[in-house]
């Protein structure tokens, strides 16, 4: 591309919009569950729940098949066939009797059919007896041989296994009719532990809350929500309450008021160091590939070390499905493709891959992409407004990653799992300035990768005992490089991390009411940083190691029959080099009050070895990069947190409300790795801070509505004694955030609307009446007290829809769209001030803001089989 340079400004503000039209649309959404509800029809499943009380009987079916359907309000009749006969003939059903008081209800379009199994323990090869087989709201037990058979199933149906109460396997319908006989089915009883669910749909359907205070999201049975085209792990968790990106982005997640840095993000185990695309605005991970997502605020497991803000742990599949399963997809800013493939009986392979799209004639998600990461970088001429020439600029932007998971059941007892992840960004720039006077050429590149390795093996020892052994590498690099062509100056900057972690974990069920688990941990860090320009031929290196040893034991215990649980364990970290030793306890204790209230308290302590900074002295682009480090005994301290909270979960009749208070603590912060850009920007000194919070959200779910609010607030408070003022606010502090969403479903459609207000964060302002101080090395900026300022509140409405197509029995084919800040908001999420000079020589300021995304449509394609 070709532009004149010219004087201008980067900081227009776009044209504000009409508020009454998002008034109106808005309030429409909300109360249309209200207005359309008074009607003279009832939905099938309210009329399903009413016969079940009048005749004292019970029907098993598919909620989804059935949510679209109504009928008229006369339904009912003084006899049970009767009244079935009315729903059947009104809304296209079939009743087929399963036992005496047992009704399976379908589609007349869906064939039913039987189907059996043999449970079998997988330690012993003994058969399961009274066992618990699920579908819906029919329940079989196993007899003495494990032998099972449920009538009345669709293919869509789910059958979930209960051994001594708690969840051992899921198996779909389709599966066992596909044997065409009555297959064995293995549990393996070592893992038949899963924390007990206390609160489920929490905020939206896959969403729940378990026992020991995580929150659990499960990508296949997963809802939708505004923004999104695919069930995005990383940004799901930013709809909880307390969890939040100051940045916009997807993978920069702010927990409690925690730094992005503090936030411990692990995948299949292993720690990643670089964990979305685009920088950050889009996560490196496959929605299609990952199960189970377990994240802690507070009172994490004693397994995990490091996070002192917060812990999310992504697991991809770790069973062998009986068929093959696969998919492709497209959307307006990458392709991707995954597929499962049982090789044999005992061998998985999982491969999936994703590259970018960047081309095509006004993609826009792309340039608001592109727009949003580069503004205020020399990418977009901020530096170069006063040239007098011709700018010619060309830009290669790039990225892929790569995923391959072996899984080799070696025995009943035996299982070997290899995993290798690619992460990779790349920014190629080129510059030519063309005037009468002069011309130059400048070749810029910059390239992001994380690498991970890791082997896995479990067995099971008997129906008590198990053990894993993992060890696994984690490798990161961030190389930056210049070419100034015409002045032949090359520079380059790098910061890389080499991470080796062998880790062992012991579980053991004692009883029912008492789970144990025990293990050992040795990770070695290292991370280099190189800078190095032609001007000056030495390389400028620093190098540094570190490697701890850390023993953690916990449990589970159940009292008082079941209404008391504790969850809480203790981590002992040993790091020989720095002397210095960790004993923290975690803990998580639930009371159940009643049927529907149960409240808990949480507590840990923590500590944090590896962090980042933020470096804006070496980046070669202008864009704001963050360095990995290492705690030291010098000038970066080990981070400590401590933590405590209390709270409560209520749910009933198809409500759900959360409520949480908390407080927190950081200390070993420095300084100089916080990004100020005021009086303190080139200051090193230590300090720590605060965070005292609240966090409520209530959750209502209708036959095909789903309605949520969550709210938080924080007070969020730096201390450094070095400093004046010693005190002031947070840099990430926002004392509000609400947010009022919902969902609806028709048929073979979902479509869900969010609205997202926050305070704006905290800024340094210049002094209006002083705004300059005068020294020997010249003039300087004279600010006012440190984030005495706020940015504008924050607003941002979303929209996204979906529509699903099954084709065949194999294929189904998916139509994604989201619509992001549909009204296209200007919202700051950032704002400093530069100090410039005037064509006299003059100290003059120049004010710079950082903004979200403009309006960005999206949209998906996907074919999964």
């Amino acid at each position: 591309m070709l532009l004149k340079a010219k004087k201008t400004s980067l900081f227009l503000p776009r044209k504000p919009r009409n508020r009454s039209s998002f008034i109106i649309c808005f309030l429409f959404f909300m109360v249309s569950p209200i207005i359309f509800g008074q009607n003279t029809n009832t939905p099938v499943l309210k009329a399903l729940k009413q016969i079940e009380k009048k005749f004292d009987v019970k029907f098993s079916y598919n909620r989804r098949d059935l949510k679209p359907i109504s009928v008229t309000n006369d339904y009912l009749a003084e006899t049970l066939p009767i009244t079935l006969e009315r729903l059947a003939d009104e809304g296209r059903l079939k009743f087929t009797q399963i036992k005496e008081r047992y009704i399976a209800v379908q589609l007349e379009t869906t064939p039913l059919f039987s189907v059996c199994g043999i449970l079998i323990e997988t330690e012993s090869s003994l058969p399961i007896a009274d066992a618990e087989i699920k579908v819906n709201n029919n329940i079989v037990r196993s007899d003495s041989g494990g032998n099972f058979s449920m009538e009345g199933l669709s293919e869509q149906d789910n059958l979930s296994i209960f051994v001594n109460g708690f969840l051992a396997r899921i198996i779909t319908a389709r599966e066992l009719k596909a044997t065409g006989s009555c297959p064995f089915i293995y549990i393996s009883q070592t893992y038949t532990y899963l924390p007990e669910v206390v609160l489920t749909n929490y905020i939206t359907k896959g969403i729940s809350k378990n026992i020991s205070g995580a929150t659990i999201i499960q990508n296949e049975n997963f809802d939708i929500l505004p923004s999104l085209i695919e069930p995005d792990v990383l940004q799901i968790a930013q709809a909880l309450p307390g969890v939040d990106s100051a940045d916009e982005t997807a993978a920069n997640i702010n927990v409690r008021g925690g730094t992005s840095d503090e936030f411990l993000i692990l995948w299949d185990d292993v720690r990643m160091y670089l964990s979305g695309h685009f920088f950050g605005l889009i996560s490196a991970f496959n929605p299609n590939l990952t199960k189970n997502v377990t994240l802690y605020k507070n009172g994490t497991a004693a397994r995990y070390g490091e996070g002192v803000s917060g812990v999310i742990a992504m697991e991809s599949n770790s069973t062998i499905p009986e068929q093959f399963q696969g998919g492709v997809g497209v959307n307006l800013t990458s392709a991707n493709a995954y597929a499962e493939i049982p090789a044999a009986e005992n061998f998985l392979i999982t491969v999936s891959g994703r590259t970018s799209i960047n081309t095509g004639i006004g993609n826009p998600v792309y340039n608001e992409f592109f727009s949003k990461v580069f503004q205020n970088t020399v990418v977009t001429n901020l530096q170069n407004n006063n040239i007098e020439g011709e700018r010619s600029t060309d830009e290669q932007f790039n990225f892929f990653d790569v995923s391959v998971k072996s899984l080799w059941k070696l025995t009943a007892n035996d299982q070997l799992t290899y995993h290798f992840l690619r992460i990779d960004n790349r920014l190629k720039f080129s510059e030519r300035i063309i005037s009468e006077n002069m011309g130059s050429l400048i070749d810029s590149e910059l390239e992001q990768q994380n690498t991970t390795n890791a082997i896995t093996y479990t067995r099971n020892w008997n129906s008590k005992f198990s053990s894993k052994i993992l060890a696994a590498t984690s490798t990161y690099q961030r190389n930056e490089f210049s070419n100034n062509v015409d002045e032949a100056i090359l520079s380059s900057n790098r910061n890389e991390v080499v991470e080796k972690t062998v880790k062992f974990d012991l579980h053991y069920k004692w009883s029912e009411q008492a789970k144990l688990e025990a293990g050992y941990q040795y990770t070695d860090t290292q991370i280099a940083d190189s800078q190095r320009t032609s001007l000056n031929s030495n390389l400028q290196e620093q190098s540094n190691s570190l490697f701890s040893n850390a023993i953690f034991v916990g449990g589970a215990f159940r009292l008082f029959d079941g209404k008391t649980h504790i969850t809480s364990g203790l981590r002992f970290t040993y790091y020989p080099s720095l002397s210095e030793t960790f004993l923290e306890p975690r803990l998580h204790l639930s009371q159940k009050l009643n049927s529907a209230l149960r409240v808990h308290i949480s507590a840990e302590t923590k500590h944090q070895t590896v962090y980042q900074r933020v470096n804006f002295r070496n980046n070669l682009l202008g864009v704001e990069t963050k360095d990995w480090l290492l705690a030291n005994e010098a000038n970066n301290p080990i981070l400590e947190s401590q933590q405590i909270g209390i709270g409560g979960n209520f749910s009933k009749a198809n409500w759900a409300l959360t409520a949480d208070a908390y407080l927190k603590k950081v200390t070993g912060i420095n300084s100089a790795n916080l990004g100020f850009r005021n009086q303190f920007q080139d200051v090193e000194t230590i300090g720590s801070y605060d965070v005292m919070g609240f966090e409520f959200s209530v959750n209502r779910q209708m036959t095909q509505w789903n309605v949520w609010v969550s709210y938080s607030a924080q007070k969020n408070t730096y201390r450094f004694e070095d400093l004046n003022p010693q005190e002031f606010r947070n840099n990430l502090e926002s004392p509000h955030s609400f947010t009022l969403a919902g969902s609806y479903d028709y048929k073979n459609f979902s479509f869900s609307l969010g609205n997202t207000l926050k305070s704006g964060l905290p800024y340094t302002r210049p002094n209006d009446e002083d705004p300059f101080i005068s020294t020997p090395e010249g003039s300087k900026i004279n600010f006012n007290e440190p984030n005495s300022d706020r940015l504008p509140s924050y607003f941002r409405s979303d929209f996204s829809a979906s529509y699903t197509l099954p084709l065949d029995e194999t294929f189904t084919g998916k139509i994604n769209i989201a619509f992001l800040n549909i009204f296209n908001r200007n919202n700051a999420l950032g704002r400093y001030y530069v100090l410039d000079k005037n064509e006299t020589g003059a100290p003059t300021l120049r004010r710079v803001d950082q903004f979200s995304l403009g309006f960005t449509p999206n949209v998906s394609l996907q074919l999964l089989f």
